[in-house]
């Protein structure tokens, strides 16, 4: 029976392969073409220099050598579903000089376009015999190219393949592995290598532990004063508390009659966390606490912090207490409570008490009673209690405020 499809290599082709057969140069293949034949199945001929009627023409998507025989070559393009609407009966290789390689013919079938209402992937394959398959190289864009199912899977399977044994071997080989930490080391790997400083710089750390408390400093004298910080010192918690107002003492006149003084209002508290710089000194103020002859004041630290004073009582009206600002938390002083002022044991018989001072941050004020002109509470920025007063006896005096400091590296 007569051979009725086959292919051959053109005369040109013919010509080519063996020039880089001889040159030990490689010829390029990299285009096939499909055509209709013009109607009709064509007869390939060698002398032949393009398709009778060409419809398609693009990269190759695979050119290898058979692995039965080595002088085949398997040349394969794919043909999208997109493309179409004419019949195969004709393939061309072409190199990349677009010169025709080989032709061949091939059991005519249609190629439908989706338009048609019919569509499918047509893969089209040319086997060609020569003498070196050496000499031939396939040349692709691989934007341009589709792959087919069968060839995926295969490549799929090799990839896995290869995959699995890497993990396997990684896995089966003996601890330690130079490119990982062992838990167990605790990080004396990063140690060794002379990487922790290179470590804490990523990181944004530096060596010292950060936050780390190293010492407390209190001022409570009023008035001014100087902060040094202690050594290795980078943040600072601040407490800053005002002066209390002083109470008030209230005369009474003639017998039968009584009074009662009213309090005097706290010193208002700030609290907030300030980084500082360790080589300098900060100055602030101590507030004062009101008494006979001094009024309430306010504390304040470095132009940023002011912990306003209390406020005296006057007569039988409470002082208001102080206001403060610049902190992370701004307190305000408690007020001194009123108290009832002049009574009398026929027309008014009042047996309440006088007025107590108001309650700063750090606690409530001392309660006055007569015989005691001085006594401060032992809270810091607390109201003066109010009093009956027999001269030369008056209100409890405001306490002094206070800057409270606690360092952290």
């Amino acid at each position: 029976m007569t051979t009725k499809y086959y292919a051959l290599l053109t005369n040109q082709g013919a010509a080519k392969l063996a020039n880089a057969t001889a040159l030990g140069t490689k010829l390029q293949i990299t285009d096939m073409a499909v055509g209709d034949g013009g109607g009709a199945l064509p007869t390939p001929d060698a002398s032949q220099t393009k398709l009778i009627g060409e419809k398609r023409r693009a990269a190759l998507n695979s050119l290898s050598v058979d692995a039965a025989n080595s002088s085949q070559i398997i040349a394969e393009q794919i043909i999208p579903e997109n493309e179409g609407g004419f019949w195969i009966r004709e393939i061309g290789l072409f190199d990349a000089d677009g010169v025709m390689i080989a032709v061949a013919n091939c059991a005519e079938t249609y190629k439908p376009q989706l338009q048609e209402g019919s569509g499918r992937t047509q893969t089209v394959r040319m086997i060609i015999i020569v003498n070196s398959a050496a000499s031939v190289t396939l040349k692709i864009d691989p934007s341009v190219v589709l792959a087919t199912r069968q060839y995926v899977d295969d490549n799929i399977i090799e990839a896995k393949q290869y995959a699995d044994k890497g993990i396997a071997d990684h896995v089966a080989a003996a601890n330690p592995h130079k490119q990982y930490l062992q838990i167990a080391n605790a990080l004396a790997e990063v140690k060794s290598a002379g990487k922790v400083a290179d470590v804490l710089q990523n990181l944004g750390i530096s060596e010292k532990f950060s936050g780390r408390f190293l010492n407390r400093q209190i001022f409570i004298t009023p008035g001014a004063v100087s902060y040094k910080p202690s050594p290795g010192t980078k943040r600072i918690k601040i407490i800053l508390t005002g002066g209390g107002g002083r109470g008030y003492g209230y005369l009474g006149w003639g017998n039968g009659f009584h009074s009662r003084g009213a309090g005097g209002g706290a010193g208002g508290t700030t609290i907030a966390w300030l980084t500082i710089d360790e080589g300098k000194t900060y100055a602030g103020v101590v507030g004062q606490g009101a008494d006979e002859t001094s009024d309430s004041s306010s504390s304040s630290f470095d132009g940023r912090l002011t912990a306003g004073n209390g406020v005296s009582a006057n007569g039988n009206a409470g002082g208001g207490g102080g206001n403060a600002v610049g902190g992370d938390l701004n307190i305000r002083g408690g007020d001194g409570s009123d108290a009832p002022g002049i009574v009398s044991d026929s027309s008014n018989p009042y047996f309440g008490g006088s007025g107590d001072g108001g309650a700063s941050y750090w606690g409530g004020g001392a309660r006055s009673g007569e015989g005691s002109n001085s006594n401060r509470a032992p809270r810091f920025g607390a109201g003066g209690g109010g009093n009956t007063r027999t001269d030369p006896y008056v209100g409890a005096f405001g306490a002094h405020g206070v800057i409270y400091i606690e360092e952290f590296s």
